[in-house]
């Protein structure tokens, strides 16, 4: 009979890797998707604010969120840019995730 008993921890040992880089791939699609969805949400919230000049909107939006990196207007569409840090990203040396909205804006004539 042979002896077995280190077969497991050889095993356990070879997997952990693999299931901690899956956790930090949930947790990075999850935080991206998480701040792609409040991106949005600002940008709808933004572009039914038809009362306000592009200064204006621009000061509204930074109001909501302070870290968005990039805001475009123009006569019709708000186009939001924002640069999200991740754990993986870190790991494999890009650091950032760049996330971009768009949404038209309602106007009231």
């Amino acid at each position: 009979m042979l002896n077995n008993k280190g077969q497991i921890l050889v095993l356990f040992v070879l997997l952990i890797p693999i299931f901690l880089l899956i956790l930090v791939l949930v947790i990075d699609i999850g935080n991206i998707s998480y701040e792609k969805s409040a991106l949005n949400n600002i940008c709808n919230l933004a572009s039914k604010e038809n009362k306000l000049d592009n200064n204006k909107l621009i000061e509204f939006i930074k109001l909501n969120d302070d870290k968005i990196s990039n805001i475009t207007i123009n006569n019709n569409s708000i186009t939001l840019e924002k640069k999200v840090p991740g754990i993986l990203s870190q790991i494999i040396d890009i650091k950032i995730y760049n996330i971009e909205t768009t949404c038209q804006i309602e106007r009231n004539n």
